[in-house]
């Protein structure tokens, strides 16, 4: 009988010392494309004319708490043009995208950064507008 007792209370000073064990949220697949077609990319790519009108973010994750969120942070040049926030709504996997209209204008380098609620970069695209 102690011996169980003992037991059981190496595992629960191990489970109370590392916490919880939670679901490691992950970007399985990303992709930049000129449009989104049943929740995949169509016309994914690096680089896109300058005439393009807008661009998808398209993203794969995995192991999301459902609820919890992600965002797409699209950048320009390294200038910040837009956070868009989305929720994950399955935790084994979601599809999801976001969009944003580029003007003529803006041709270079861009990427999107794809954060978790927490901030940490999950998973970095980077794309040419010309």
């Amino acid at each position: 009988m102690k011996k169980f007792f003992t037991a059981g209370l190496v595992i629960f000073s191990i489970l109370t010392v590392a916490g919880p064990l939670k679901a490691e949220i992950k970007v399985v697949e990303a992709a930049i494309s000129t449009s989104i077609a049943n929740l995949s990319p169509v016309g994914a790519g690096e680089s896109f004319p300058s005439t393009i009108g807008r661009l998808f973010c398209y993203s794969r994750i995995e192991g999301g708490k459902i609820g919890s969120m992600i965002t797409h942070r699209w950048y320009y040049n390294d200038s910040l043009m837009a956070v868009i926030p989305l929720e994950i709504k399955s935790a084994e996997s979601f599809r999801t995208y976001s969009s944003k209209k580029i003007l003529p204008s803006w041709k270079g380098k861009w990427r999107i950064e794809i954060k978790d609620s927490n901030g940490a970069l999950l998973k970095e695209i980077p794309f040419t507008v010309e």
